[in-house]
């Protein structure tokens, strides 16, 4: 495999995975109602407290639903941040790709693993805080695109860092 198309089958990950977390924030902060809606019933657990038996032993560990605000602002912080890595990262192979260089090459990979690795934190936070306040008994459909987002994120890590050694400089 060329440098060139190494990085640029790289670049389109990043660079599809900086634009849909972009477009998440930007979502995030003109439609917060939403979010702060389903953030606050995680939170306070009301579809946990609706039922008598399932999940009654969690209870306890309920927030107060108005604290949702808050906590969003901090994921859109966040998202914000994770989101600009992958750019800088998808711009890095860009970059590798006009140079032609495995150095280059090298040091995007660098910036994408670690754009990844924050991409992967906000998942596994979601997933962890999910599991706190067992929103997987109410809320499967919103675990599930947890979980997901967690095997893509695994699997661009483990793409990002393949092929370095049977990379060559042909054009």
């Amino acid at each position: 495999m060329t440098i060139r198309l190494c990085a640029f089958s790289r670049f389109v990950l990043l660079f599809g995975l900086a634009a849909w977390l972009t477009i998440a924030a930007i979502n995030n902060l003109t439609d917060p109602q939403t979010n702060r809606l389903l953030l606050g019933q995680t939170l306070s657990m009301e579809l946990v407290k609706a039922e008598s038996v399932l999940g009654s032993g969690l209870t306890w560990r309920s927030w107060p639903a108005q604290w949702s605000r808050y906590i969003l602002y901090g994921i859109v912080t966040f998202q914000f941040f994770t989101a600009c890595l992958l750019w800088y990262a998808a711009g890095s192979y860009a970059h590798a790709i006009a140079q032609n260089s495995i150095q280059t090459l090298v040091k995007a990979r660098g910036r994408a693993v670690l754009a990844l690795t924050c991409f992967l934190m906000l998942w596994l936070f979601f997933v962890c805080g999910g599991m706190w306040f067992g929103y997987w008994l109410k809320q499967g459909a919103i675990q599930s695109v947890h979980m997901t987002l967690i095997l893509i994120t695994l699997a661009s890590l483990l793409y990002v860092q393949s092929d370095s050694e049977k990379i060559t400089t042909a054009l």
